[in-house]
């Protein structure tokens, strides 16, 4: 005997010139959520046969969503500037999203930048990246062409690309069917009418299937937006590896060999040396040292592995290959300090560092670059405090609110010293950035213990909601 929707299945598919649909078709005469058990059901009775298929289904973000009713920055631009150079001050002042679309509209060769003004190299333009989303949008078919965007909309964070499982059915008999019934009238048992039917079977005891949906780690969630967060605003990701010589994590940062944080009580020491390539870099960072902090500085240290304490140390990698360049880079990662562990303390955890180096950067695109960062992780109020730190000059601390929680520390930030950049060889304005995750994180889910970001209980992560 066949149910409602088995029969609503066939009828779905005697309809089709082929015999055939696809799963997705039919969610459009039956729940889709019974789609696929009822295709089973149907193939096992012999009526359908089943293959399974993998498709792509690309949708729009939220930001995708908002990027194609106001359109992209950087198209706006050059609508905005309307063949006319501008001061960038000028510009920045009145401009949504500036600093996003000054990036992107350099990236494709839309503008120039000199002297302070933004020299546009369009009147008009719409990018073939706004193109593809209005396609995706309307669900129209997308070309070759047009397929040459995807990877950069999604890096953008303006499409997602899922591939799904779908199943194509194909109709291999028709059944006698008989129209089920599930209650019995008294009219049908006075005329007899009920023997046309057939009474569907149902068990009263039987209680509805539990589904486990899979979903990723609540942490791991709050990384990838971080990540995407970067992304969306011009940056490119950067990594290097866990183990790291003391060169990169401490000397390139003006840090001195005989300050404390390089005692086995603040870092994890390994086993071993590392080699250093740059000799001319090394020269450089040496004279730096011995110049300023007036003692023998020993390359067989700066050689020295460590487990990095500080994420800081790939941007110090990015930083000696990059003079006269000009870059926007971040890296998300974790680092290892020696500690007690507690509900607020671990000998792991991650950290998030950028570093921005351009021609006409300045200290004020700087605070700007990172309230547009904790905005998106979705803290709206910031305020900056002046601080100290060794390797930038100004520096601040930045601070954000937290309900329920007021102003907390966040980050710190600054304008790197020419005791940095010069010995790299970078004659541009760079300024960098670092803050830990995991705390923000605590913060702005409301963990109370630091261990439960790292939760392998089902239970726990199940229940666990990540809303931005």
């Amino acid at each position: 005997m066949l149910s409602e929707n088995e029969i609503k299945i066939i009828d779905f598919l005697k309809k089709k010139e082929n015999k055939s649909a696809y799963s997705t078709e039919l969610s459009s005469v039956i729940p889709e959520t019974a789609v696929f058990s009822l295709a089973y059901l149907l193939k096992d009775k012999g009526y359908v046969s089943v293959k399974e298929e993998e498709k792509e289904n690309i949708i729009l973000t939220k930001e995708g969503e908002e990027r194609l009713k106001e359109g992209l920055p950087e198209d706006n631009l050059i609508n905005f500037l309307k063949g006319e150079s501008k001061k960038i001050q000028e510009v920045a002042k009145t401009f949504k999203d500036f600093n996003i679309a000054l990036s992107w509209a350099r990236k494709k060769g839309l503008i120039k930048v000199d002297k302070g003004e933004i020299i546009p190299l369009k009147s008009s333009y719409v990018s073939p990246e706004y193109v593809v989303l209005k396609k995706i949008s309307s669900s129209q078919d997308l070309s070759e062409d047009d397929k040459k965007y995807l990877k950069e909309l999604e890096s953008r964070g303006l499409i997602e690309i899922k591939k799904n499982k779908v199943l194509l059915l194909t109709l291999l008999k028709e059944p006698e069917i008989r129209p089920t019934i599930t209650y019995l009238t008294p009219e049908l048992l006075r005329n007899k009418e009920w023997t046309k039917y057939e009474l569907k079977e149902y068990n009263v005891e039987a209680l509805p299937p539990f589904i486990p949906l899979g979903k990723k780690h609540y942490f791991k969630e709050f990384l990838e937006h971080v990540k995407d967060v970067m992304v969306s605003l011009g940056f490119k990701e950067v990594k290097s590896d866990y183990v790291e010589m003391e060169f990169y994590n401490f000397d390139m940062l003006f840090q001195a060999q005989d300050h404390p944080a390089r005692e086995i009580h603040d870092s994890f020491k390994v086993n071993g040396k590392g080699e250093l390539l740059n000799q001319n870099l090394v020269k450089r960072v040496k004279e730096v040292h011995e110049k300023w902090w007036k003692y023998s500085w020993n390359q067989e240290v700066a050689k020295s592995l460590v487990l990095r304490s500080q994420t800081t140390a790939t941007t110090a990698r990015v930083l000696s290959t990059s003079s006269n360049k000009e870059i926007k880079v971040f890296t998300i990662g974790k680092v290892f300090r020696p500690d007690a562990i507690d509900a607020t303390h671990l000998i792991e955890f991650h950290q998030l560092d950028g570093l921005v180096i351009e021609e006409n950067f300045n200290f004020r695109e700087l605070l700007s670059t990172l309230r547009a960062i904790f905005s998106g992780i979705g803290i709206k109020e910031v305020k900056f405090k002046p601080a100290y730190f060794p390797f930038t000059e100004p520096s601040v601390e930045v601070y954000g609110y937290i309900q329920g929680l007021g102003w907390v520390e966040m980050a710190g930030a600054g304008l790197l010293r020419p005791e940095v950049t010069e010995p790299a060889g970078v004659t541009m304005p760079a300024g960098a950035w670092g803050l830990g995750l995991d705390r923000l994180a605590m913060l702005f889910l409301g963990i109370k213990d630091i261990r439960n970001l790292y939760s392998d209980d089902i239970e726990y992560l199940r229940n666990r909601k990540v809303e931005y």
